[in-house]
């Protein structure tokens, strides 16, 4: 005696498995006709053969974020900062920090890490000892982020 489950059919004896459902021969050979043609079996109800699910859309893509980018290597950073004429002005900057334990920070900030970050609490400081507006920061993320090394 044939036998179904929700995706297919089989001849084996499947009595003993609460997943089957035992179905006559003109069901088995429209399941394996079904099949065939796309059709799934389902046992939801009792037997029927139904068109299966329709693929899930994909999910819309991430809007742009608003406003310029917080995040760019240290490389696009320095090399926007060497295109604005300003690397020698925030070297000097580094280099006037009196603490030698701060000094060591900022330097740590400056050539250490992989990215800068718009929120760095280094990177606000340095832009305001070099009277940068918020604009212009932004303006320099901006050059930064296109900048293929």
């Amino acid at each position: 005696m044939p036998y179904a489950t929700a995706g297919g059919v089989s001849r084996a004896d499947m009595s003993d498995d609460p997943a089957w459902i035992e179905i006559d021969e003109s069901q088995y050979a429209a399941a394996l006709a079904g099949m065939q043609s796309g059709k799934i079996v389902s046992i939801d109800g009792g037997f029927d053969l139904v068109d299966p699910p329709k693929p899930e859309e994909p999910p819309a893509p991430d809007p742009e974020p608003d406003g310029p980018p917080t995040v760019v290597t240290r490389a696009q950073g320095k090399a926007a900062l060497i295109g604005a004429s300003l690397w020698a002005q925030v070297q000097a900057y580094v280099d006037a920090i009196e603490d030698p334990t701060q000094q060591a920070l900022a330097r740590v900030a400056l050539d250490d890490t992989t990215e800068w970050r718009r929120d760095s609490p280094f990177l606000a400081t340095a832009a305001a000892a070099l009277g940068l507006t918020d604009k212009q920061l932004d303006d320099l993320f901006v050059a930064a982020v296109s900048i293929v090394l």
